[in-house]
């Protein structure tokens, strides 16, 4: 690029600066696909804050003529692996024929509803602003295509796209209201977090450990979460005996109160007297010692 000179002679240097961003040119041999920008058109590339999620596309959809089941919270089970291949194998050529630079479908999670289907895209390259209109009306022809050859029924008024540098990553997890979502600053990976007193065993939402552990207050405790403390036991009471401990373990009655008590008061009075009866006759060698060692006493 040529600079022209400045007229002013008593100018004698200056800086010039530019900001490059990477596009791809108007000769370009690889086909850019359906919802990739095309030449120079520098406005329409997104250039967000974090690279990581600018090659991301978030989506949702919703299968009206399956019922859900308890099994597709389990990401371990036999049903949940069956449905997250048959939704990879039908969306991946899908997508991979329509779409530039998609590498790889990830199935987030099922939620009830019938069943709604959240999931990620990853693309090889930042997507740019209108790549989410490309992706739905891409959805909207699979689902389509879904209900006419495996009949498949999507609801398409349902579908939800959102680009991975605006979308909130809390929205496409399935936290119930045992768990809050938490987004990792620096990856921008969201995962639901229980609350205190909280677990979730075998991938399922987040349950009471008073459910998950029936034994956790014995003696017929009862099981209590405090929000935001966790887990207690409130422990049996009777007229003249109680249990006690952080589960209820240990069985404590009046008689034995009273009788540990009494030996407590009787070992710490015999401990007295041993030290008052040592502590006398220590005085009583010392005071015949001195007298030993006086002759006119």
């Amino acid at each position: 690029m040529k600079v022209p000179v400045p007229v002013n002679p008593n100018i004698t240097e200056f800086d010039v600066s530019f900001d490059i961003f990477p596009f791809n040119g108007p000769n370009h041999d690889e086909d850019d696909g359906s919802g990739f920008a095309r030449g120079t058109d520098l406005a329409s590339i997104a250039l967000p804050a974090s690279p990581g999620r600018a090659l991301i596309v978030f989506f949702s959809l919703r299968v009206t003529n399956m019922m859900f089941s308890e099994d597709l919270f389990n990401k371990s089970s036999t049903e949940y692996k069956a449905l997250e291949q048959q939704f990879t194998e039908l969306l991946v050529p899908y997508l991979q024929s329509n779409l530039s630079n998609f590498q790889n479908l990830e199935i987030l999670n099922f939620r009830n509803g019938s069943i709604v289907v959240n999931s990620r895209m990853k693309f090889g390259k930042p997507v740019p602003h209108g790549v989410t209109t490309a992706v739905y009306l891409i959805l909207e022809d699979f689902c389509n295509t879904a209900y006419q050859t495996m009949n498949l029924a999507i609801d398409k008024y349902s579908l939800d796209v959102e680009s991975g540098d605006r979308a909130d990553p809390c929205k496409f997890q399935a936290c119930n209201e045992f768990s809050k979502c938490l987004v990792n600053r620096w990856s921008g990976e969201a995962e639901c977090v229980c609350n205190a007193g909280y677990f979730s065993v075998d991938g399922l939402p987040c349950q009471s450990i008073c459910d998950i552990q029936e034994d956790f207050c014995q003696n017929d405790g009862k099981c209590d979460i405090i929000p935001g403390k966790g887990a207690i036991c409130r422990c049996r009471v009777g007229e003249n005996w109680w249990y006690r401990g952080e589960h209820c373990e240990e069985y404590v009655s009046e008689p034995l109160v009273v009788g540990i008590a009494i030996a407590s008061v009787a070992g710490f009075l015999l401990v007295a007297s041993g030290v008052i009866f040592f502590l006398a006759r220590t005085l009583r060698d010392q005071y015949d010692a001195d007298d030993s060692e006086d002759p006119l006493r």
